[in-house]
């Protein structure tokens, strides 16, 4: 039994390892051999020298997702653990969270005991570390005289030292912080969407996942989303993934959605049969801004004295209003209907959110001369971006350090950050939509109610029409004008 426990212990080491390097399990089976002759069959270094390692090869080649997860997985847990717990002192001394405090030792010298003032190092308390998935997390309790603000200063330090992905910190208690690494980055590698099975939440729709591998969900209910990103971040997946999510509420009329894409349609068009109406024109935007004015006029007169929230039902649904590119709208066209665009658009945004008419845009530019509606925005999403500036503009001052969007890679397309309500900052990515599958959700949950709108085609028409007309108009004949009477001077004859 006493040395079954140690072999035991050294087995569960070397799997961890392995686990954790598992490029060296080849390496080491061939080592084993060595050491399988250099042993001269005793049974315990056959086991680790050579049946290990042969199974864990064996293992992580034909098995690699199972490995991850029973071997690989467990052992880098394991090490993030033990690392953090065995040099908290160092680490925390090493990242500015320990600090020196004088204490009072008795030493004896020639005259025997006497009292000596030295300075030692004082570190916060590491009251717990857990691992689960892909984060590390710690609670770490201040120490005598410390505040929080300086555990969440250190926070930053001790992240670059783990060489966590990103990192976030959130107070537990009233001495107490929590840091949470990601020591592995999920979001490397993208995730295709899969079509809708079943009936979506309308309130909160699921679009990729988060740093940790946990799902990633928007909430739309009661909220105004704009997405920010520029010209190949990924703006599309998020914009399909919250249709795309809502395709099954669509087809049984919980959800409407309504649809402007003045980028002659490109976006909005791939999945026309999702909305109850698509606008690609300015004026056809602009009747669409109108009609759900009318449904927010016509909702608050019958919810007035009875709710102060819509609750969505079949055929008294959420209507969501969608806008591909905001700018085209609101900044880049006629004075005269971007002027009117904003004005509608600013009453949906002030008066829809508790009447159940809620906006999701996208845009390139974030800047205020640009999207002067901003500010009506109640969650944005920051996708890749120019710059630390525009990072502020998007997610508020001093969020550059925290969710540092302008450093998204571009061949990463999809990955944001977002703030939750607790303030915390979360990279995520959302999934893929190839145009196929945006084909096929829209042909199998078309929405029932269709709202004519303008199209193209009407407008040139009816311009055309009006152009003819004016041209047949018969010509006004000029005026005839009389001749000047000429003035007489007092005095004379008439």
């Amino acid at each position: 039994m006493s040395r079954l426990v140690p072999l035991l212990r050294g087995i569960g080491f070397a799997f961890g390892w392995l686990g954790r390097h598992r490029r060296y399990c080849w390496v080491w089976m061939g080592s084993s051999l060595v050491a399988l002759v250099l042993g001269r069959g005793q049974w315990p270094i056959v086991m680790l020298g050579a049946i290990l390692p042969t199974i864990a090869a064996t293992w992580a080649t034909y098995s690699p997702t199972s490995y991850e997860k029973w071997v690989a997985a467990p052992g880098r847990r394991r090490a993030w653990r033990r690392w953090i717990t065995r040099n908290w002192d160092q680490l925390a001394r090493q990242c500015g969270l320990s600090r020196q405090v004088p204490v009072i030792a008795k030493i004896r010298g020639p005259r025997g005991w006497e009292r000596v003032e030295r300075m030692v190092w004082q570190a916060p308390e590491l009251v717990s570390a857990e691992a689960s998935e892909n984060t590390l997390t710690v609670r770490i309790a201040a120490a005598p005289g410390q505040m929080l603000s300086e555990l969440e200063a250190g926070s930053e330090r001790l992240a670059t030292t783990a060489g966590a992905q990103t990192f976030h910190t959130r107070g537990v208690g009233p001495r107490e912080v929590e840091l949470s690494l990601t020591m592995l980055d999920q979001l490397v590698w993208p995730v295709e969407a899969v079509a809708p099975v079943r009936l979506a939440d309308p309130a909160r729709v699921a679009l990729g996942r988060t740093s940790t591998g946990a799902e990633w969900r928007l909430q739309l209910a009661g909220r105004h989303t704009l997405v920010v990103g520029c010209s190949g971040s990924g703006k599309g997946s998020a914009l399909w993934g919250v249709c795309g999510g809502l395709a099954p509420a669509v087809a049984d009329d919980l959800v409407r959605l309504w649809g402007v894409d003045l980028k002659r349609g490109i976006e909005l068009g791939m999945g026309q049969d999702l909305f109850s109406a698509v606008a690609f024109t300015p004026d056809d935007g602009l009747k669409v801004l109108r009609a759900l004015l009318a449904v927010i006029d016509v909702r608050g007169a019958a919810m007035v004295g009875k709710s102060r929230l819509h609750a969505p039902s079949p055929g008294d649904p959420t209507h969501v209003l969608v806008i591909d590119e905001l700018a085209a709208l609101t900044a880049y066209g006629d004075a005269a209907a971007t002027r009117e665009a904003n004005r509608l658009l600013g009453e949906i945004l002030t008066q829809g959110r508790a009447l159940g008419v809620v906006v999701l845009a996208c845009v390139q530019d974030p800047r205020k001369e640009v999207v002067g509606l901003r500010g009506l925005f109640t969650q944005t999403v920051a996708m890749r971006l120019r710059s630390a500036i525009e990072v502020s503009m998007v997610l508020g001052d001093g969020m550059s350090d925290l969710a540092p969007a302008h450093r998204i890679s571009p061949s990463h397309p999809g990955t944001a950050w977002v703030v939750e309500e607790d303030g915390t900052c979360t990279k995520v990515r959302a999934d893929y939509w190839p145009d196929g599958l945006v084909q096929r959700v829209a042909s199998n949950f078309p929405s029932p109610v269709k709202i004519a709108v303008a199209t193209r085609e009407t407008n040139e028409e009816s311009g055309q029409q009006s152009h003819e007309e004016t041209r047949q108009r018969t010509p006004r004949k000029p005026r005839t004008r009389r001749p000047r009477s000429t003035k007489t001077e007092p005095g004379e004859a008439a």
